[in-house]
């Protein structure tokens, strides 16, 4: 099914670098119809003063968006997660509020969810390209802006080879590249982009789907994590002496943004009754994994996300706390 043009989310490529100071006022993502994110604006804030140092800068690659089918010898990588989910989750839908539901935008506004400022650039590509492609380094025609971690979303595999071997070069320290569907990345791929980070000294992290996300033994990636607060969906309930929810607070979320539409409709539940609603409610918000069965754990990225969701909100009636609001 084809998007209408109010879906259309990302159509311009534009690069943004902390330490290049000339920059192109026109240099801007159309997210929406007639709806620009104002990077130089947002840029110059920075260079005022307005980003601490030790704030991470996101460069992201992605597929573009579109209806097109692939042809013979064609394959296609699906943009939709990027443009409709993730992107938008990371500048908190203020260009695209009706991605998600009023009561769910209205509650995501409590919280410092607009990351705009600390996206370095964002890289698009065909959706239909060969399958093989000899001439990858001809597709990333752009100069590939300083950042300090790269996220990759479905991004042809002989592209994504030759993104990283040159996102060192741009200051780059960890790679996350979400596996969120089996077609994207097979095993053998993984192991060879692990060794291809390995030799470029760079940290990263291949979860299937993006919401398994967890901190480990990689410092820049424990530090994406708390930065931008996604990952493994963790929120924590708030409770009045009767057991009804009064507020969460979320801690991390999945990528998507799914875990505020999530909390944003537990509040005024009992507690005993919210792993049955934190189910239903996410899967009111369309998760875009596949659905298609990994051969490698015999199971599909959608259905693990289904999972993660509700082992969050098993925890959260766990551990929820009586006290004042968050």
């Amino acid at each position: 099914m084809g998007l209408h043009d109010d879906q259309k989310q990302i159509l311009l490529y534009y690069r943004l670098s902390r330490h290049v100071y000339n920059y192109e006022k026109d240099l801007t993502i159309t997210i929406g119809k007639n709806v620009q994110i104002d990077l130089y604006s947002a840029n110059q804030n920075r260079l005022k003063g307005g980003l601490p140092v030790e704030h991470l800068k996101l460069f992201i690659a992605a597929s573009k968006d579109t209806p097109d089918l692939p042809g013979f010898f064609q394959v296609k990588y699906g943009g939709e997660f990027a443009a409709r989910k993730f992107l938008p989750h990371l500048t908190n839908f203020k260009y695209n509020p009706h991605l998600c539901t009023k009561s769910c935008f209205e509650f995501r506004q409590r919280f410092p969810l607009d990351y705009t400022e600390y996206l370095a650039g964002i890289m698009l590509f065909p959706s239909v390209l060969p399958e093989l492609i000899d001439d990858a380094e001809s597709y990333v025609k752009e100069p590939i802006p300083t950042h300090d971690v790269f996220v990759a979303v479905g991004v042809h595999p002989d592209i994504l080879i030759e993104l990283i071997k040159r996102v060192s070069d741009a200051g780059c320290k960890a790679v996350v590249v979400p596996r969120e569907d089996p077609a994207w990345l097979t095993t053998s791929l993984v192991d060879k982009l692990k060794g291809l980070c390995e030799e470029k000294g760079l940290e990263y992290a291949f979860p299937r789907p993006f919401c398994s996300l967890s901190k480990g033994k990689f410092e820049y990636i424990n530090n994406f994590i708390d930065q931008f607060k996604i990952g493994k969906p963790q929120y924590r309930l708030v409770t009045d002496n009767k057991g009804n929810v009064r507020d969460v607070d979320v801690k991390c979320s999945s990528p998507c943004g799914a875990t505020y539409h999530v909390a944003s409709g537990l509040i005024g539940l009992n507690k005993e009754d919210i792993v049955d609603t934190a189910n239903k409610l996410w899967h009111t918000y369309p998760c875009l994994s596949s659905s298609h069965m990994d051969p490698d754990i015999n199971d599909s990225p959608m259905h693990l996300a289904a999972y993660i969701n509700l082992y969050a909100a098993r925890d959260a009636q766990k551990n929820s706390e009586e006290g004042s609001q968050c």
